[in-house]
């Protein structure tokens, strides 16, 4: 970090960053250095330990948004850090897909990241207003006893306190219900979780429908379904579960939650590849720029963590068009 901070101009910064984080990849894949911790299993953490890390994490965000301080353009302090969480957001997400490569091509991974970051995914800059009202943010229902409402609870807890924190007595609380009323609903805590990514994938696919469904450009499918999926990670009761999850399932489990993942993050690359035939997509590497989609959706969950004034209105803004124009845009 203290390297890439003293490198100029800004676009050569943002390279040489994710190279040397990809350099450092490389190095886990050929076990030369122990495996990273996953950042999702903070939140397992008891206190004083998690106060500890928690405060080592806001340092490293502080560091990271520092990468912007100089940008060829004027930008808040506002956008300044939606910038900083995607970056991160993108590095973290990157540790799910990245073993799909050959630690020999790290390089060129880190290289077509940061031509999406830097450039976005947009051919050209066009207005993609309309695109993002196509859909409307799904309704979220507030029956607190349905099955649903159950799923609100853990996925809340599960994404702010790990699955251990996500208790069947702190969820039971959470909704003001016994815990005989939860597994009424509910047969074991582990079905709960697994219930909780079969809601989220039902929801990203059914954004993805809805989008494919109007007669626009592959880009503006992509839009439209990225701006409904994030505009409701905004609602206080719409937020979809995190794949740090992932952690929590047994490996059986996990390979079937996995692979369903990589449908939703397939049909992303399908939609861009659309865009790539009607011209509305630059250029780029599809099979990056989709898990990029992707992880700008699942990460969107703590936006407003980093960026306090993140809304449902603004969102998009803040969040979606910066991964469809780039950083360097205008």
């Amino acid at each position: 970090m203290s390297d890439a901070l003293t490198i100029t101009p800004f676009e050569k910064r943002i390279r040489s960053f994710l190279n040397s984080y990809f350099a450092l990849l490389a190095r886990v894949a050929r076990k030369e250095i122990p495996e990273f911790v996953h950042f999702g299993d903070v939140r397992a953490l008891g206190e004083p330990h998690l106060s500890t890390v928690g405060a080592a994490y806001v340092g490293l965000f502080r560091a990271t948004r520092k990468l912007f301080d100089d940008m060829p353009r004027a930008i808040s302090q506002e956008q300044r850090s939606a910038y900083a969480h995607m970056l991160l957001s993108q590095m973290h997400w990157s540790v799910v897909w990245i073993w799909n490569y050959v630690p020999e091509d790290f390089t060129r991974v880190a290289d077509r990241m940061a031509d999406v970051l830097l450039h976005g995914l947009a051919a050209q800059r066009v207005d993609l207003t309309n695109a993002a009202a196509a859909i409307p943010t799904p309704f979220v229902s507030t029956d607190k006893l349905s099955q649903d409402s159950f799923l609100r609870a853990a996925t809340d807890l599960i994404n702010d306190h790990g699955y251990r924190g996500a208790s069947v007595d702190r969820i039971s609380a959470t909704l003001k219900v016994t815990k005989g009323a939860f597994y009424h609903h509910n047969e074991t805590r582990d079905q709960l979780v697994v219930a909780c990514f079969e809601r989220t994938f039902d929801i990203v696919r059914e954004a993805q429908n809805l989008a494919m469904a109007e007669e626009m450009d592959g880009l503006s499918h992509v839009a439209a379904a990225s701006v409904s999926l994030v505009s409701r990670q905004m609602l206080p009761e719409g937020a979809l579960l995190r794949t740090s999850a992932l952690t929590a399932v047994g490996p059986e489990l996990r390979m079937e939650m996995q692979r369903k993942l990589t449908l939703s993050t397939y049909r992303f690359a399908d939609m861009l590849n659309d865009g790539l035939v009607d011209g509305s997509v630059r250029l780029c590497d599809m099979r990056v720029a989709s898990e990029m989609v992707t992880g700008m959706v699942n990460s969107a969950q703590e936006l407003q963590r980093w960026v306090p004034s993140a809304s449902v209105e603004n969102a998009a803004q803040y969040y979606v068009w910066p991964l469809f124009y780039g950083f360097l845009a205008e």
